[in-house]
């Protein structure tokens, strides 16, 4: 499908529905410059279709960066970034580690915006969810969504569990 190589050729930030991409598109996705292109992968339009896997691994391994959505739709009504999480660790065989980071700064960076968004650090914006667990692998591993403690937009509480 060429899929990869085609994005890396038309200097697109990032490529969604991975699934069919070959060794030559990584490689295209992987060399492109001045930056790699991102791959966003979406588990539950797999899983709900009935897709083949994309090659998470090759391309985390070729050192394409991966971005995880929900891709939310008519066909996918899933909205949970934690479940995202857990399928694309059982599915796609990618650690929580990557998992975090794919739904987090590398989310943010595949739409040009990991200056402001996507980690937790000064000069962000601070637009956050804040979740009960006792550890942060309890939001990937576990098959529910954890409480909401908090919603922080702007720096600013606009939800409180606690009120």
């Amino acid at each position: 499908m060429q899929s990869g190589a085609l994005a890396a050729d038309l200097h697109a930030r990032a490529v969604s529905h991975c699934e069919m991409l070959s060794p030559a598109d990584i490689a295209a996705m992987a060399s492109h410059a001045p930056e790699p292109v991102f791959a966003v992968l979406l588990p539950t339009t797999k899983y709900i279709l009935k897709l083949p896997s994309p090659p998470a691994r090759e391309m985390i391994r070729a050192g394409v960066p991966v971005a995880l959505g929900s891709d939310f739709n008519p066909n996918a009504h899933c909205m949970s970034m934690p479940m995202t999480m857990n399928m694309a660790c059982v599915l796609f065989g990618m650690t929580m580690n990557e998992a975090l980071v794919g739904a987090t700064i590398n989310a943010a960076a595949s739409i040009d915006r990991a200056a402001t968004h996507g980690s937790i650090e000064v000069g962000k914006l601070a637009d956050l969810v804040v979740l009960c667990a006792e550890q942060w692998e309890q939001v990937i591993y576990e098959m529910v969504d954890p409480p909401i403690v908090f919603v922080v937009k702007k720096g600013e509480i606009k939800f409180s569990a606690h009120a």
